[in-house]
């Protein structure tokens, strides 16, 4: 077995106040022609003492490990994912396995709202946890049942999501006559782990009654700060 080292992150926490002003004011002047349409958590994790899902799948182990906990019913029974939120209501929270990692817990959230709307949304959108979700969360962020390394993280298998295995998008339907600076502004975004792109594996689900071209705004493994930052000027601070 090959052991590879990991390189370190360079640790530039914020973001210049210059280029959030700047996003600030290309959201304010294109209010009519960017949709916020949804935003989606993943958290992905592999088991503890095991290798990763393409080797050892472990789909039992981990159903057992999520009914123990309150949050499969039957690990015997039915398909590889599973739905904890009550049907229709926002956010949904979705569990998966045996994937990419042995277990990804989903949490995606439909806004469909223009960037006034969502100004005007934003106190809606912190509403408190249930006690079940804290509950998977915590389960998720405790140690000993996953794949944990010091000095590195979650281990994951994908390279990009080593450490928190965490990555967050947000996704934005984009109209006609969009202020010309939107593009060019996010590429200067990419040193602080935001990235920007064109979406090709959104689900409609995700999209509202939005229908054009669709953009993705994604952090993997951001410092919990620049979120912080991005999301205060989007109006989801203290929105997981």
């Amino acid at each position: 077995m090959t052991v590879f080292p990991v390189p370190k992150q360079s640790r530039r926490l914020w973001i210049p106040n210059s280029l959030l002003t700047e996003i600030e004011e290309i959201f304010s002047n294109s209010q009519s022609k960017i949709q916020f349409l949804s935003y989606r958590t993943r958290i992905t994790r592999n088991l503890a003492h095991s290798l990763f899902p393409f080797y050892e799948p472990k789909e039992m182990e981990a159903k057992r490990l999520l009914a123990e906990s309150g949050f499969w019913k039957d690990p015997k029974e039915g398909p590889n994912s599973f739905t904890v939120s009550k049907e229709g209501i926002s956010p949904i929270y979705h569990l998966y396995l045996g994937a990419e990692d042995h277990v990804r817990l989903e949490i995606l959230r439909i806004l469909d709202l223009n960037y006034g709307q969502l100004q005007n949304a934003k106190k809606t959108l912190q509403a408190r946890l249930s006690k079940e979700k804290r509950s998977l969360l915590r389960l998720f962020y405790s140690r000993k049942h996953w794949a944990y390394r010091q000095g590195i993280g979650f281990i994951s298998s994908c390279p990009t999501n080593l450490g928190k295995g965490r990555r967050d998008s947000l996704l934005l339907g984009i109209k006609e006559g969009v202020d010309p600076r939107f593009f060019s502004l996010f590429e200067k975004l990419s040193e602080f782990g935001i990235e920007i792109a064109p979406s090709t594996d959104h689900r409609r689900e995700s999209l509202g009654n939005f229908r054009g071209l669709v953009v993705k705004i994604s952090w993997k493994n951001a410092f919990a700060v620049q979120k912080r930052q991005f999301y205060k000027i989007l109006g989801l601070r203290g929105s997981l």
